[in-house]
């Protein structure tokens, strides 16, 4: 299941993915970057990027979560805004919102029930 999310503001996008094989998603985006990206433990959710103009956020089916979707998203907001020099709290506190509000309506629209 993957949505993509655009950050105008940011000159960015947010690919969200819930899988059931994070490593699996892993190695397949490192192919499409032309990169060997592995990674060498188990995790909940990740969130990673190549460039600043295209973000990923992962989460493990199996952990969906409010509190793992709360985690992934503070740290995607985190990396977007330290990228570009933000650090006033209300831009990240309206990218949080903007974030967690459609990853959100993507979960419902597709009826997924988080835990």
């Amino acid at each position: 299941m993957n949505k993509v999310i655009n950050l105008h503001i940011y000159n960015c996008k947010v690919n969200f993915i819930i899988t059931q094989d994070i490593h699996k998603e892993i190695k397949r985006i490192g192919k499409k970057h032309k990169l060997n990206f592995t990674l060498d433990c188990e995790v909940e959710g990740i969130v990673f990027y190549f460039d600043i103009s295209e973000y990923y956020i992962i989460i493990n089916n199996i952990y969906l979560s409010h509190n793992t979707l709360a985690h992934e998203i503070y740290h995607l907001v985190v990396k977007v805004t330290e990228n570009r020099d933000i650090t006033d709290e209300e831009a990240q506190a309206w990218l949080c919102g903007k974030i967690t509000q459609d990853i959100y309506k993507h979960i419902e629209k597709n009826k997924i029930i988080v835990k």
